[in-house]
């Protein structure tokens, strides 16, 4: 990918050096102010394409731990000033424009068939030159790129006319029109309109990408994809950061309280493809807050059924919770996982056994509904590389542990699976944290070392208090 960008970027700095110098060299053979505003916009394109190509070259880096959301910004960076150069070149054609058409300084036009012969190559190649790099920032997200085909495309409008302001020349040399020769400054302020509208564009979105505005509508997206998935009960914040071709989001759902962890590792799974497909090169946090809902009675219940399920070997996990208030009282539905496969006739038993139990716990319990959902254990075949990974422990002790009186991670351990690793470490904390605290550190560090390793697949931490 970052050889394609830079190759695409690199051929249009090889074009703009071309008609810069062509221009150049007609626009002062000629006397032409149009084709000079030209060459002036070229050099222009010439030091945007320059720009363009060494912010593709850095945006393409990797994150690291002074860049943790990588080099995109670059991108947007070299768009502002890309538009700085537009403005600033527009200044100097409406000033000389101006002499031109109000003080008196006209520069007869000689050649005019020259000019619209330099006119005619240069919008060839800047077509040819904006369809690969739109080609290019389409398939590759880059705003640089787009910013680039953006010079290009108004290179071709202010030729066009240019083209006409040179023929309105020809002509009135032709038949001895003299006001017809004003169609030479008069092109190069229309060179300018189209120059200043474009940098206005361009200024626009640079400006939002660099304070961090949400893509209009992505939100609201956003939004809709995740209120349609199923478990899904409030989503309390979204936000989106652009960076380059890149999208970092952090959203915050509300789930059932009384979700299994299984249950709610689903759901949040689901949510992150949902939005990685609508969304590509999106970097997705997802924090997740319990949520009381009309259906689920408080913990207390939660407690006694788990209490009750706890003697039962044969279930490993709670699925939810369903309490229905009814006027002879009330009616609980349990979905509980189990590790065998039962029978119907023992799946019965063990369901009237539950029942019983937990309606002597609960003596308003008038009915209790049972349902087992058979979960297999899946083994994921993993080879212990710690001993062979010295140089990777020790960058990873070496990042994490620069405060040891604060946090101090030991016992690291390596398993590869297949080209990816997992890493596995345990975290000592000093004082006393609350679990939302600990969920956060643990998920910094994580991210952490995820950025700075590409290899690696998952980080399990197991956090424990530090005397």
């Amino acid at each position: 990918m970052s050889s394609e960008k830079q190759k695409v970027a690199l051929s249009s700095v090889i074009a703009a050096v071309f008609l810069t110098i062509v221009k150049i060299v007609v626009g002062v053979f000629t006397g032409s102010l149009g084709i000079l505003s030209e060459a002036a916009h070229s050099a222009l394109d010439l030091g945007a394409a320059i720009i363009t190509y060494f912010a593709v070259r850095i945006s393409d880096k990797p994150a690291d731990m002074d860049h943790n959301y990588g080099h995109g910004k670059i991108e947007s960076f070299s768009a502002l000033i890309e538009t700085l150069l537009l403005l600033a070149t527009c200044a100097w054609i409406i000033y000389e424009a101006a002499e031109r058409l109000f003080l008196g300084k006209m520069v007869k036009v000689e050649g005019t068939a020259w000019g619209v012969g330099v006119m005619v190559l240069s919008i060839i190649i800047n077509i040819s030159r904006s369809r690969a790099l739109k080609k290019a920032a389409k398939k590759y997200g880059s705003q640089a790129l787009e910013a680039d085909a953006l010079h290009f495309d108004s290179d071709v409008w202010s030729s066009l006319v240019v083209i006409g302001g040179l023929i309105c020349v020809g002509i009135g040399d032709y038949f001895g029109w003299p006001v017809l020769s004003y169609g030479d400054p008069i092109a190069a302020l229309g060179v300018s309109v189209l120059v200043i509208l474009v940098s206005i564009q361009l200024g626009k979105r640079t400006i939002d990408v660099l304070l961090d505005a949400a893509p209009k509508g992505m939100v609201s997206e956003i939004l809709k994809e995740v209120n349609n998935i199923n478990g899904v009960l409030d989503v309390a914040n979204v936000r989106v950061r652009p960076s380059g071709p890149n999208y970092f989001i952090d959203i915050n759902v509300g789930l059932n309280r009384n979700e299994s962890h299984r249950a709610v590792h689903a759901i949040v799974h689901e949510i992150r493809e949902k939005i990685q497909s609508k969304i590509p090169n999106s970097d997705i946090v997802i924090s997740t807050f319990p949520i009381d809902t009309a259906e689920v009675e408080d913990m207390e219940v939660y407690h006694t059924v788990k209490k009750v399920v706890d003697n039962f070997p044969i279930c490993t996990n709670i699925h939810n919770i369903h309490v229905y208030e009814l006027a002879d009282g009330k009616h609980i539905a349990i979905h509980l996982e189990v590790k065998e496969n039962m029978t119907l006739c023992q799946s019965h038993k063990l369901s009237h056994e539950i029942s019983e139990l937990i309606q002597k716990a609960l003596s308003d319990v008038k009915d209790v509904s049972v349902n087992f959902e058979h979960v297999t254990r899946s083994l994921i075949q993993a080879e212990d590389v710690t001993e062979k990974s010295g140089e990777i422990i020790s960058r990873i002790d070496a990042m994490i542990n620069k405060v040891p009186d604060k946090l101090n991670c030991h016992d690291i351990k390596i398993y590869k699976q297949g080209e990816r690793l997992n890493i596995f470490l345990h975290c000592g904390l000093f004082g006393d944290f609350s679990t939302e605290k600990v969920e956060k550190v643990s998920k910094n560090l994580s991210n952490k070392l995820k950025v700075s390793f590409d290899r690696i697949e998952n980080v399990h931490i197991h956090v424990e208090p530090m005397e």
